[in-house]
């Protein structure tokens, strides 16, 4: 087990990819989808085959180690996941997790009820909402964005890690890349204006720990944004900014080796999504309006509405 197994972090590579689809199966866990990992000689390009099949997989008493259901279940996440197996290994895992991502969002839509919007009594007060429209719509739309913004946040360094860095493995940083003598060290974040003054100091001291500063050099990368928007508790205190700064394309580039490779990236989520028979707006737009309909069987409409929900929040 190497240094990255160890620390329980993802390695995105053709026997993890064939686990984790495999896990989607019901009543398939770890221990079976390794050893069906292992009797297609941990290969996509084998497990993604049309000619796959599970003859041979069985116990020691010679029975099928998979029911009829789960083996076509695994075709159907096959045929769902992997649309074109002579893609990169890489290319393949970005297909996966961005499906997933997209698939958990909606799940997470479809979910929200009346009862899990965190209504502020005060904000609604303070922002003078009279219809009850308006505060489902606020409170709806902050709910499903903050959910999105931490799923994606886990999302975003699997991609990046599936681009061409790997886990670090020093304390304080997500991910690395290696360039001749050189480790690049990254910590990640989603934007450029997420981090706090005491992130950015506790930043600073990874960056200080870092016993040889020669080999290691310590990046911070922000997935998206321009310079211009990086906020002024980085540009202010972060050690070496802002050569210790990669963001955007620039992140994206330089992980993958590659001039052109975020373009590569959104032109693939474009071509992922258009084969997606679900359309995200649509799903929210469905739900607001269940929620608009739902609290008025329940409360009714208009100001009176709110004042009596605003009662459940005191």
């Amino acid at each position: 087990m190497n240094h990255q197994e160890r620390k329980g972090k993802m390695l995105y590579n053709e026997e993890n990819l064939i686990v984790y689809l495999c896990k989607k199966v019901t009543k398939i866990g770890d221990t079976t989808a390794k050893a069906i990992a292992d009797y297609f000689d941990c290969s996509i390009t084998k497990f993604s085959s049309n000619q796959r099949n599970f003859i041979y997989f069985k116990n020691s008493n010679g029975k099928s180690k998979l029911s009829d259901f789960q083996i076509n279940d695994i075709d159907h996440i096959v045929n769902h996941y992997i649309k074109d197996n002579s893609l990169s290994i890489n290319e393949i895992w970005i297909s996966v997790l961005i499906r997933d991502f997209v698939k958990h969002s909606i799940d997470e839509l479809k979910e929200t009820t009346l009862e899990n919007l965190l209504i502020n009594p005060f904000l609604v007060k303070a922002f003078g909402f009279d219809d009850h429209k308006e505060v489902v719509t606020f409170y709806f739309y902050q709910k499903i964005t903050r959910s999105i913004v931490t799923s994606w946040g886990f999302t975003v360094e699997g991609l990046l890690l599936c681009s061409g860095a790997e886990n670090s493995e020093l304390d304080g940083f997500d991910m690395q890349v290696k360039r001749k003598d050189t480790i690049y060290q990254f910590q990640i974040k989603s934007s450029p204006n997420t981090m706090s003054m005491e992130q950015v100091r506790q930043l600073n001291t990874h960056i200080r720990n870092i016993k040889d500063r020669i080999i290691n050099i310590p990046i911070l990368g922000m997935t998206y944004g321009t310079r211009e928007q990086i906020n002024s508790q980085i540009q202010s205190t972060l050690i070496n900014f802002p050569d210790s700064t990669l963001i955007g394309k620039e992140l994206w580039d330089f992980i993958a080796d590659e001039n052109g490779y975020c373009q590569k990236v959104l032109g693939m989520i474009d071509d992922i999504m258009k084969e997606e028979p679900t359309k995200f707006s649509n799903e929210i737009e469905n739900k607001r309006q269940f929620l608009f309909y739902d609290w008025e069987q329940k409360f009714g409409t208009g100001k009176k509405s709110i004042d009596m929900v605003l009662q459940k929040y005191l």
